[in-house]
């Protein structure tokens, strides 16, 4: 009987023990078990670009059947446009209903956006995203809020039901507020629907500046009998300028408020750009009084006051079309030896810009273009190329600069002295916003500079409109924006080799309720002589000559 009793006791007493050291075993982090190899915490989500920072949870949160988007009631006003976008694209991404509805709180299930962050590092552009058992994206912005569903959407993407996406946590934010493409409509017509389905494009993959440089004209105009036959477009469409307008191709005040509307629900600002007093053949061509008598007839004549007049009527008539704060006036590439006239027209758009409430964005060439006639620096300057606008000199001079740097940024189809493809490798392992020049530390910024407004990239149609086709256009464009974009925004948290990167871009792919044109593998890249060096003497304008051929140094 004692025998008995002494083995239970000695059972119970092994059976405590045991269930003591599980106990200690389970509930020590420094001695993992079995179990606890099985609680996988969630790696950072893929997205592009990349979440800034992100603590993984356990687990997933599923979309229900009918997906609820709920409003914070408080904030209704502000999120309805991003909530009905996010709407649409939910749609279109998962194949399911949704609906939108507002309430004071999350529940279970819910996509909730909200406005009450009180995290003020996140900046305008940033949003808190908690995955548990609902999503809750929370912002200062209703930007901030729309990023967010950027996110969630490309998570959805990559999700072979559509449905699900991994609990944890992210803080996502920008470190530029400027992250843009700039598309030379001016010598190759694009058409409206294509230029909307860019908006959604750039919003995808959280850039904000679509630049449209809305007139140019082909290269070597010279000064010469025929210099009206040379080709040229504007492509505004203006009963007040009757003929100005290009015949193969114009936007009308209703498409611009068509394309400004659809940006605006999309977070993209459209940045327009008449370019004067170079690059102005559709201008001297409909008043043929007003194109220099001492250089190219592209050209247009800064010592002749009517000059003024009539730039004076084509702001007076198209800078009421545009919502945005900030127009670029061009004013790139004129005669080096009128460096006088050329920076008192800059000054007059400058301040003709103000007296209307608004700012000027400029090409810089103010390296090149020398002179004692001070210039205003109160504008936002595109270091476009280093030796006619220098880096260091320009902030300086106390510009707000943006980093459009010819060398790495220049996509010119069909051409040699630029990129015809961007090398995006490149610029995924060795370029950030800050460098303008990959091969000289010199010419380029601290980062985190306060200046700098961030960087746009640019494709150019030197060749005009025959060069490349839309479909041309965007297998070009595409995988610029998708590189750029992860190094414009500012991400760090989980960058993966270029490899990764790639194979990750061609998946989450155009934005929902495109159609833009399938694309195809680009040829073998071809680097430009002057991708690591400085602009060539022979493509730079140095000299008044002219006769020379301009968009080489340029574009």
């Amino acid at each position: 009987m004692k025998r008995k009793r002494f083995l239970l006791t000695s059972g119970i007493v092994l059976l405590f023990c045991l269930l003591g050291v599980l106990l200690a075993i389970f509930f020590n982090p420094q001695a993992p078990t079995a179990r606890q190899a099985t609680v996988m915490i969630n790696p950072a989500p893929k997205v592009i670009p990349s979440l800034r920072e992100w603590r993984g949870s356990v687990g997933e949160f599923e979309l229900p059947v009918l997906a609820h988007i709920v409003i914070d009631k408080r904030y209704e006003t502000q999120l309805k446009e991003a909530a009905s976008t996010f709407q649409n694209d939910l749609r279109t991404v998962t194949k399911r209903n949704t609906s939108i509805s507002t309430a004071p709180n999350a529940s279970p299930g819910d996509l909730f956006l909200t406005l009450g962050a009180t995290d003020r590092a996140i900046g305008d552009e940033g949003y808190l995203l908690t995955i548990e058992d609902s999503v809750i994206i929370d912002a200062r912005t209703s930007k901030g809020a729309f990023y967010g569903t950027r996110s969630l959407l490309q998570i959805l993407t990559q999700d072979d039901a559509k449905s699900h996406i991994p609990r944890g946590l992210a803080r996502d934010y920008s470190s530029y507020p400027m992250r843009g493409f700039m598309l030379d409509v001016g010598r190759k017509f694009v058409p409206l629907n294509i230029l909307k389905d860019y908006v959604k494009l750039l919003a995808w993959y959280k850039m904000d500046d679509f630049h449209l440089h809305l007139n140019d004209n082909q290269s070597g105009v010279g000064s010469e009998d025929g210099w009206e036959a040379k080709y040229s477009a504007f492509r505004l469409k203006s009963d007040k300028f009757q003929g100005l307008a290009a015949t193969d191709g114009a936007y009308s005040k209703q498409d611009m408020r068509e394309l400004q509307d659809l940006a605006r629900a999309y977070g993209v600002t459209i940045t327009p750009e008449i370019d004067a007093p170079a690059h102005a053949l559709a201008f001297t061509k409909y008043r043929p009084d007003l194109a220099s008598s001492k250089y190219d007839k592209d050209f247009l004549d800064l010592s002749n006051p009517k000059t003024y007049t009539f730039m004076d009527s084509v702001w007076g008539e198209f800078l009421p079309w545009f919502d945005t704060d900030e127009f670029h006036i061009g004013v790139d590439e004129y005669a080096v030896s009128d460096a006088d006239n050329y920076r008192r027209y800059i000054n007059h758009y400058i301040a003709y810009l103000k007296q209307h409430g608004k700012k000027a964005r400029i090409w810089g060439s103010l390296s090149e273009m020398k002179s004692s006639v001070p210039v205003d620096s109160d504008a936002t300057l595109e270091v476009w190329n280093n030796q006619w606008s220098n880096p260091i000199d320009m902030k300086k001079m106390g510009f707000r600069i943006i980093n459009a740097n010819d060398q790495n940024l220049y996509i010119v189809p069909g051409v040699t002295y630029y990129h015809d493809y961007l090398d995006t490798q490149l610029l995924y392992n060795k370029w950030e916003p800050y460098i303008f020049d990959l091969s000289n530390p010199k010419l380029n910024y601290a980062p985190g500079d306060p200046q700098l407004e961030g960087a746009i990239f640019a494709e150019w149609n030197d060749r005009l409109g025959g060069a490349v086709d839309e479909a041309g256009l965007h297998e070009r464009i595409k995988p610029a924006v998708q590189a750029l974009s992860e190094k414009m925004w500012g991400s760090t948290q989980n960058r993966q080799g270029y490899d990764q990167f790639k194979t990750l871009a061609d998946i989450i792919g155009d934005a929902p309720g495109t159609q833009l044109p399938p694309i195809t593998p680009p040829p073998p890249l071809q680097v430009p002589p002057h991708t690591n060096a400085p602009p060539q003497p022979e493509m730079s304008m140095l000299t008044p000559d002219p006769d020379r051929s301009r968009r080489a140094a340029k574009r």
